[in-house]
């Protein structure tokens, strides 16, 4: 069920009252797998439900010239089109990197329970500003060598995974192809197959069979000049 891993996710980070992950539990909601490059929406669509990830990773991205550009990348947990509940019609696609399976639950059901909660309205707020707050950090990593922000995007999948118990012994499995991490990187293809060997010869990172390994974990946070306080992994109230 999709509700399983949002409440997990949202008790890790803020704490929700019982009456809520009632009403979490009892969403309606249909459930869809798929494939690695396949739309789960696409531009110019308009929504009437919001998506949660139950596994795997998604990204939004906009094609811009014959490239796409991934914006951001979601994983088990997350809602990657929370912001549909306003603005319904989309302006960028999400779309399957690797294998995932994606929650719908209607927009109906989520208006209502936050029609009744301050609490949620307050946990899928705070989701929405951690979202822009990620962005933000992406945008500011541009000005970052190759190396940097290479690794700096390890490590944020590392820390947002850990939340969410998919971090195991320094280990996770990344389905991206060298085009994804391009995309969201801003860099050639040619440049990240450098890079990842220079992370690799460094003996920072192992890459294999889709199992990325931090070996020297805080040496690559150092490297890549990263510390988690933009991802706001825990409520600073709490």
């Amino acid at each position: 069920m999709p509700s399983k891993i949002l409440i997990k996710r949202l008790q890790a980070v803020v704490g929700l009252s019982d009456e809520d992950r009632t009403k979490l539990a009892n969403m309606p909601h249909t459930v869809k797998e798929f494939t690695d490059g396949e739309y789960i929406v696409r531009e110019g669509d308009r929504a009437s439900r919001c998506a949660i990830v139950m596994s795997g990773f998604v990204f939004r991205h906009k094609v811009v010239g014959t490239r796409a550009q991934i914006l951001s990348i979601y994983l088990a947990g997350d809602m990657p089109d929370l912001h549909t509940l306003q603005l319904p019609v989309m302006d960028h696609n999400i779309c399957s990197a690797g294998p995932s399976t994606v929650g719908f639950v209607p927009h109906t059901y989520l208006n209502d329970i936050l029609s009744s909660s301050p609490g949620l309205v307050h946990a899928l707020w705070r989701e929405t500003l951690v979202d822009a707050a990620i962005y933000r950090e992406w945008i500011a990593g541009l000005a970052r060598d190759a190396r940097s922000r290479v690794g700096h995007l390890i490590c944020e999948l590392a820390a947002r995974l850990e939340v969410v118990g998919l971090l195991e012994n320094a280990s996770f499995y990344l389905p991206f192809t060298q085009q994804n991490i391009a995309d969201a990187c801003g860099l050639s293809v040619v440049h990240i197959n450098r890079t990842i060997q220079e992370l690799r010869q460094l003996r920072l990172i192992e890459w294999e069979r889709r199992t990325l390994t931090l070996l020297r974990r805080k040496e690559l946070e150092e490297l890549a000049d990263f510390t988690p306080e933009y991802l706001h992994l825990r409520d600073e109230k709490l």
